[in-house]
């Protein structure tokens, strides 16, 4: 089975993430089809825009956790930050279709991307706190400028979630549609976004976007202390607890 699948329609580039029986977390080598996916858009003018999506009924859990390293202080899963820089310095928009949960990597790559369609029951999590971790891949930074910093803190620092309305309300999701409709939504999204001059299309989502090297300045920040985190006492009582299935003990 493949792990990530991808396809070209016309001027359109699906990224499907298939291992619904781990609710699509996703491995080292699933982090560098994707990154390869996006790489490929970004130097292929044909591409005018991605769609990303999961398989199976969930968007995608996040990180597997088997695949962090035995001694974090190395360098880290490098093709994590592969992936993360690839999402953060494309300018060919992306669309993502998140039925389901969206947790972890899975709920932070979306505020990277410029339309989010989800359903009344998608799940949006930031758990990472209850994992002895900090928030990644830019979060800490773009949640504030998204929600607000009240309603960001009150979500990351209790370890929350929200559901679809909910989350279009925060800012995290553009368009609800019944469950299952998903992806079509964001094919016809797409569709639309490629009909128009491709390159005013990504000029303009590089404008909108601002300096990406402000967002990457964070991600590595981010990363040390994660770094820090997953070393710590805190993370493998969290981490023990997790796999147990039980309340965590600090």
């Amino acid at each position: 089975m493949t792990a990530i699948i991808v396809e070209t329609r016309g001027h359109i580039l699906k990224v499907g993430i298939n291992r619904p029986e781990k609710r699509n977390a996703l491995t080292l080598d699933m982090y560098d089809s994707m990154s390869a996916a996006l790489e490929k858009a970004e130097a292929d003018s044909a591409i005018r825009c991605v769609v990303i999506y999961g398989e199976g009924g969930h968007y995608c859990s996040g990180n597997d956790l088997s695949a962090f390293p035995d001694d974090p202080t190395q360098g880290g899963p490098t093709p994590v930050m592969r992936f993360v820089k690839a999402f953060v310095h494309t300018s060919v928009p992306i669309v993502a279709a998140v039925e389901g949960v969206a947790a972890g990597l899975g709920a932070t790559m979306l505020l990277h991307f410029d339309s989010v369609i989800a359903s009344p029951e998608t799940r949006i999590v930031y758990s990472f706190v209850n994992l002895a971790l900090p928030p990644e891949a830019g979060s800490s930074l773009l949640l504030p400028q998204i929600m607000g910093y009240a309603r960001a803190a009150d979500l990351v620092l209790r370890g929350g979630s929200l559901k679809g309305a909910a989350a279009q309300q925060a800012g995290l999701v553009t368009h609800l549609v019944e469950p299952g409709a998903c992806l079509e939504r964001a094919m016809e999204i797409a569709a639309e976004i490629a009909s128009k001059p491709p390159r005013a299309v990504r000029e303009a989502k590089k404008l909108l976007k601002g300096d990406p090297q402000i967002i990457m300045q964070r991600v590595v920040e981010e990363e040390k202390v994660l770094f820090r985190g997953l070393a710590s006492d805190e993370a493998r009582e969290a981490m023990k607890a997790f796999m147990e299935k039980r309340p965590a003990k600090f």
